[in-house]
């Protein structure tokens, strides 16, 4: 069967590591890869080495790869999470291109505008109409759960363009509901997707590496606490746990990368350890389960570094409103209802006074994955 994958971005992050697990599940003779941008030609997997198309032409994407990597004045416009403001052109070039390659079946990972194509309209009258899988890993965030926090953070000109076109986007992001199946990575996004799009989903969790299952929980810890994931401003909220841990001079290690890195490294205290992205889980593993506690304080639809942190024993820093409400337990967290820095600071003062038992933190989540 030839199968078309359809990604928002290639780019080396946790959804990349999910939509690499749904390409090994599928059975396909045939197969290319379709998104918006990408850091490379081909994505190999454990298995395949496969063709990316990009809506972006080749010279294009190229250009945006390139300032994405540069400090230079023009970065702040060739920066690829700039494209959200041509996302409907994009998406009917990537429309077309699928269309072109006339696949059987689309398999659509989803974390802003992968979802959006043509033939996924609810009002489709089309010819060409393949088998459609999507994989949602949460609604266009910008536009929907986190559109205060973006307006708050774009600066200059963006922020008049953002907010003129976001009611645009959000009209146009309701029309794409017809899927043969749905699947969500919690309930937190189910929810978010029935409420949204009045569409019923199945909860099927992203893939934990088995290395995260086999950990003996470690009640002497190395004196650092640690941040993994993309190296942002936006959502994530890494200034503000930089600026935290400027004031209370506590080691930080922070594990990842692109794409504020300079920036976020220019307003770091020595105290504050930068180690980049460890690809090996192995490694990786081995540096979480020697920390105190993980910090994070975003909202997200699912973090798969989190869990890796509680399969490790970990305790983790969090923000209250996400979707790890529905694995949380009383022994695992401490959550801050805001992210105002003297919240951070009291909270985490309390957080530091309690004793967690480790090893009933994994037996709590691998009770709750199982459920």
């Amino acid at each position: 069967m030839r199968i078309a994958f359809v990604n928002c971005r290639i780019m080396p992050w946790g959804v990349l590591n999910v939509f690499e697990d749904l390409i090994e599940s599928e059975d396909f003779s045939e197969t290319k890869i379709f998104t918006l941008f990408s850091d490379r030609k081909f994505l190999e997997t454990k298995k395949w080495n496969i063709e990316i198309v990009t809506a972006l032409p080749k010279r294009i994407n190229k250009l945006f790869l390139k300032f994405s990597k540069k400090k230079w004045f023009l970065a702040s416009i060739l920066d690829y999470r700039n494209l959200m403001f041509f996302y409907i052109p994009l998406m009917k070039i990537l429309g077309r291109k699928i269309k072109k390659y006339n696949p059987r079946k689309v398999v659509i990972s989803s974390f802003a505008v992968a979802k959006n194509l043509d033939f996924c309209k609810s009002d489709y009258n089309g010819n060409f109409k393949p088998q459609t899988t999507l994989y949602l890993h949460s609604p266009m965030q910008y536009i929907w759960s986190h559109y205060q926090e973006y307006s708050q953070k774009i600066r200059w000109y963006k922020i008049k363009i953002f907010k003129a076109i976001v009611p645009k986007l959000r009209k146009w992001d309701k029309k794409f509901t017809k899927y043969d199946k749905v699947f969500t990575n919690s309930e937190y996004t189910a929810n978010l997707a029935k409420e949204i799009y009045k569409i019923d989903s199945k909860i099927k969790y992203p893939k934990i590496d088995n290395s995260f299952f086999n950990i003996t929980a470690n009640n002497n810890p190395d004196n650092y606490y640690i941040y993994v994931g993309r190296l942002v401003k936006f959502v994530k909220e890494l200034d503000k746990i930089i600026h935290l841990f400027n004031e209370t001079q506590e080691t930080l290690l922070i594990m990842g990368s692109w794409p504020d890195e300079e920036y976020l490294k220019s307003i770091a205290n020595g105290n504050i350890i930068f180690i980049g992205r460890i690809q090996d889980p192995i490694e990786k593993s081995k540096i979480i389960q020697n920390s105190k506690w993980l910090i994070n304080i975003t909202k997200e639809s699912f973090w798969i570094c989190t869990v890796e942190a509680l399969l490790s024993g970990i305790p983790v820093f969090a923000y209250n409103d996400w979707w790890s409400l529905e694995l949380i337990d009383k022994d695992s967290w401490i959550l801050v209802p805001n992210k105002k820095h003297e919240t951070l600071l009291k909270y985490f003062s309390q957080f530091t006074k309690k004793d967690r038992n480790r090893k009933k933190i994994q037996d709590n989540i691998k009770n709750k994955l199982k459920q």
